[in-house]
């Protein structure tokens, strides 16, 4: 039912300039490389607890929607 997604060579560079682009530092990079994930897969939808921090990261590169579960 959930496919995983295969880790790629591309996911490190869409991580570093996500990370570098909005200065993110300590447990907020794993959120950062969830988005990189996203972009680097073209996944266009985040079911996330934690909509105001993965909305600002979902603003720089390709557009991922964040989904709060209260609203599925």
């Amino acid at each position: 039912m959930f496919p995983l997604l295969p880790e790629t060579s591309d996911i490190f560079p869409a991580w570093k300039a996500l990370v570098g682009t909005l200065g993110v530092i300590g447990k907020q990079v794993h959120d950062a490389r969830l988005v990189a994930v996203c972009h680097t897969h073209k996944v266009t939808h985040l079911l996330t607890c934690n909509i105001a921090q993965f909305t600002t990261l979902c603003q720089i590169g390709q557009g991922v929607t964040v989904v709060d579960p209260a609203s599925v």
